[in-house]
């Protein structure tokens, strides 16, 4: 709805526009009106309007004057002009002023509706040009920033080739051949929100006094500095600024400055204060962490945070170990993400792969990283065609309600009762559409979710028990050694 001002020193005029614009039109909206050229500024400053129907002779200041006074206010305003008199020096003015349309009073309410068609088509066609600059605008920052993500953290494993270098540099505007890359990290006990507030924070203040590029690479940030002035007092600089944020105990990691063809050398120096005695500590529950967020990521309907969530965790495996133990490593993820997948959804896998198989022979990180690449798109897709499986009306309904009430006392009867349909034809549908029996689904939705909750060391057996509906926790035990293969207490 676009939204129209009146201004006219004359009563009947401001009626009769009104009026029309009430009755015989849908488009616009009478958002103000003015009776002189000062009031239609005070006016116009505070309604902001998308047209302006401008009488030209008024008391005091003109019409022409009025606009002229607004014109640099308010490029976007369309301005049509109205006057008693048709004459030829006013519709010069009007023309350089770019006034939108000249009308002659009195103007019929079929003249009205005419212009105001052809405003219409104007405003949409600027509207719709705007839309499609601010998705060009918003498309190349996040294709730009997802350049930015792919090339610092191939930094960790590979040093770039020149054609990739010079390509990195036109892009963000960089002259010269090297550069230092420093590491930010200690925030693995904080939420995502809090450490890229953290984490904004920081880069502003640096990029205040550096030419400075940056991503996050899991709960760590990393700064790209190209040397193009000086940097010696480089680390003691971002040790002042690290301070300034006193609230969290934030870790530093600074690599020298080396040609890029040798950066790799920089980002192991940044890496060097990660690996201390404290930061290995809780190395096993961080991963543990980082595993389950993988799993969450993947499993969401999040595509994008699961690809990056997995990235971030098998790059920084893969820096802080040899290559044939992060391999094991990402064989083991693989393994554990299976099984999940196939209780979380409750599905057998089909995930045409075997990850020992598939994953120890590879080589190099590039073929690891194409490997990668491909797994994750095949499990997104198995994912994403099961999770478009159309099922009966009663079967949705039956899921849906197993869902929501699975901590309750759930039978096959009382569920049939609440999708209207008889307890044998239900299990029938189980059969048939999940190839499996009602209780054995709810046994394992079940299952899965506590699974979930046991990750959190918080939470007993036995508050997970019952947080899932099992009233008898030896009972509950029993039936998730049978689904897992182990016993709760082994997670």
């Amino acid at each position: 709805m676009y939204r129209v001002m009146i201004v006219d020193d004359e009563e009947p005029v401001l009626d009769s526009f009104s009026f029309i614009l009430k009755k015989y039109v849908n488009d616009f909206t009478l958002c103000a009106k003015a009776r002189t050229g000062t009031e239609a500024i005070k006016e116009i400053k505070e309604k902001n309007p998308d047209v302006v129907f401008m009488d030209i002779q008024m008391p005091g200041m003109d019409g022409i004057e009025t606009i002229r006074q607004l014109r640099p206010l308010f490029p976007h305003i369309i301005f049509i002009l109205a006057t008693a008199y048709e004459r030829f020096d006013i519709a010069q003015k009007a023309i350089q002023l770019g006034v939108f349309n000249y009308l002659v009073k009195p103007v019929s309410k079929n003249k009205i509706l005419e212009v105001l068609d052809l405003v219409k088509e104007d405003l949409d066609k600027r509207k719709k040009e705007s839309d499609t600059l601010l998705e060009d605008e918003q498309f190349l920052k996040r294709t730009k920033n997802e350049k930015l993500n792919k090339f610092l953290t191939s930094l960790i494993w590979k040093n770039p080739d020149a054609d990739s270098w010079n390509d990195f540099c036109r892009l963000f505007s960089i002259n010269c051949e090297r550069a230092a890359i420093s590491l930010i990290g200690g925030l693995s006990t904080v939420s995502e929100e809090i450490r890229r507030d953290i984490f904004g924070s920081l880069v502003q203040k640096i990029q205040y006094k550096y030419n400075c590029l940056s991503t996050e690479l899991g709960d760590k940030l990393i700064l790209f500095f190209p040397e193009e002035g000086e940097m010696k007092d480089l680390d003691r600089q971002l040790r002042l600024i690290i301070n300034e944020v006193n609230k969290v105990n934030l870790l530093l990691g600074s690599g020298g400055s080396y040609h890029f063809s040798e950066i790799t050398r920089s980002v192991s120096e940044a890496f060097r204060p990660f690996s201390d005695s404290k930061e290995i500590e809780d190395k096993r529950n961080r991963e543990q962490r980082m595993i389950f967020s993988v799993f969450k990521g993947i499993l969401s309907n999040d595509r994008n945070k699961g690809e990056e969530l997995f990235k971030n965790f098998w790059v920084s495996k893969f820096k802080q170990n040899e290559f044939n133990v992060a391999k094991g490593k990402m064989v083991a993820l693989f393994t554990l993400l299976l099984h999940d997948i196939e209780n979380h959804l409750l599905i057998r896998s089909n995930f045409n792969i075997d990850p020992a198989e598939e994953i120890m022979p590879l080589k190099t990180m590039e073929e690891w990283d194409l490997w990668a690449a491909s797994a994750m798109t095949e499990l997104f897709n198995l994912l994403d065609l099961q999770k478009s499986q159309t099922y009966p009306k009663p079967l949705k309904k039956a899921l849906s309600y197993i869902a929501g009430n699975y901590s309750h006392q759930l039978q096959l009867t009382s569920v049939a009762d609440e999708c209207s349909v008889t307890g044998s034809y239900l299990s029938r549908l189980f059969t048939e559409h999940l190839d499996t029996k009602f209780i054995d689904y709810l046994n394992r939705y079940r299952v899965n979710q506590a699974v979930l909750l046991l990750r959190d060391k918080n939470i007993s057996i036995k508050e997970a028990s019952f947080m899932v509906g099992y009233q008898n926790p030896n009972y509950f035990s029993r039936i998730f050694r049978k689904i897992m293969g182990i016993s709760p207490s082994d997670l």
